[in-house]
């Protein structure tokens, strides 16, 4: 009997040791892939942003009834104010304008009506434009792309009329505003240069005063870059290639080049089959660069995707320096930040690594062109069917120490790249 009994007890530890094998191979916990939202945290060089402040026009022209117009550019102060003006209106009871049957005049209200036109170069989905004003009620599509808010008072019983435009279709508002808010917004054009239309675009009639700028600037370090975009920065390696330094821990990779001081991190993602949500990945991508770089300055949000397609959807933000924005003939130049994402997941980021010293600025003034001399190098661009607009621009020449930012003339074109005239 005691034999039995010490038979058991063997058999019994022998299936308890087993088990207990079988639970540490198979029963350990499930190892959870790292979000975005884990990465080091790290003290980070640049400001941090919210997405509606990335939501501005890139122009807001205002039209005096009496066929003179003025410009005003981001950053400028009556352009502050006017977008706070706007900001605190309603825009609601949209009624679509269905294209041949509208007796609008474009023309004569440019001229002939005192009015607001804010224009937004690639265009802002309506799912984005939300987040920047107060639109209510039954709105047009969310993907519909608004490329400009025109207001203006119609003469007939001092009524304001607002329409939102995308190359579609044109849409009819109710907005809160009255004449005297619009004789306001346009009275902050009264000291201001003055501009004509042509070829859907507004040239000054004389040579505009611009500041020119150096300024020092330092880089953000290689190893800070490391700690923000990879989990665990002491498994990375690196190796160099074709000029260029690459850090990898495996599966993310991080490219820079020196010489430029760009840097494009990449992210294998899985294919994700889901409709995006533009609004979302926005989000996304800008907690995505508050958490890996921050921004050096002022941004707007050039290149907003315009469906809600499968697939990866590409954020551009652009530099702006005083109120213009930085542009270069290079894809890889400083003031411009991108981000490709799929259903809020970032696949790649790309950005300059010169951040800018503003303790140490010199500043002098600078003219650039207008009237026929603007007219006369517009006419020698060999892509002049295709600009978007034209805009004062700054160019950035890097030296070691220094960033020079030249004022130029620089045209959009539609595809939405910049190029300098010369």
């Amino acid at each position: 009997m005691r034999e039995k009994i010490k038979s058991g007890l063997l058999a019994f530890l022998v299936l308890a040791s087993l088990l207990q094998s079988y639970m540490l191979v198979f029963g350990s916990p499930r190892l959870t892939p790292v979000g975005q939202a884990e990465y080091v945290e790290t003290d980070v060089i640049g400001t941090q942003m919210k997405a509606e402040e990335l939501l501005y026009p890139d122009q807001i022209v205002l039209h005096t009834g009496k066929e003179t117009h003025t410009v005003l550019y981001p950053n400028h102060a009556h352009y502050k104010e006017i977008m706070k003006m706007l900001k605190g209106r309603t825009f609601d009871n949209f009624r679509r304008n269905v294209p041949g049957t509208s007796t609008l005049d474009w023309d004569e209200i440019r001229n002939k009506r005192m009015g607001v036109e804010v224009r937004f170069g690639d265009g802002m989905p309506i799912a984005v434009l939300k987040t920047a004003l107060q639109l209510k009620g039954d709105l047009p599509p969310e993907t519909e792309a608004v490329h400009r808010v025109w207001i203006y008072v119609s003469p007939d019983a001092e009524e304001v009329r607002t329409f939102f435009m995308s190359n579609l279709n044109t849409y009819e508002a109710r907005a809160d505003l009255n004449s005297k808010n619009v004789e306001q917004m346009v009275g902050f054009g009264e000291m201001q240069p003055g501009y004509r239309y042509t070829n859907d675009y507004y040239l000054p009639d004389a040579p505009l005063e611009i500041p020119k700028y150096s300024i020092a600037i330092q880089s953000i370090p290689i190893d800070q870059l490391q700690k923000t975009l990879f989990v665990d920065p002491r498994n990375t390696r690196n190796f160099r290639k074709d000029g260029a330094e690459i850090y990898t821990d495996g599966k993310r990779g991080l490219q820079v080049k020196p010489d430029q001081l760009w840097m494009s991190y990449s992210d294998p993602v899985p294919a994700v089959n889901a409709r995006n949500d533009i609004r979302e990945n926005l989000n996304a991508a800008v907690q995505f660069v508050n958490q890996h770089g921050g921004w050096n300055g002022s941004f707007l949000a050039q290149s907003i995707p315009q469906t809600q397609s499968v697939g990866r959807q590409t954020f551009t933000f652009r530099q702006y320096y005083d109120s213009y924005p930085v542009v270069s003939d290079r894809s890889d130049s400083f003031g411009l930040i991108r981000v490709v994402l799929e259903d809020r997941v970032v696949a790649n980021y790309e950005r300059s690594m010169i951040m800018l010293d503003e303790t140490k600025v010199d500043r002098m003034l600078q003219t650039i062109p207008g009237g026929k001399t603007l007219d006369d190098m517009l006419n020698r661009y060999g892509k002049k069917h295709m600009i978007e607009s034209v805009t004062p621009a700054y160019q950035p020449i890097v030296s070691d120490e220094t960033m020079e930012l030249n004022p130029v003339w620089a045209v959009e074109l539609i595809d939405g790249t910049f190029e300098i005239l010369k």
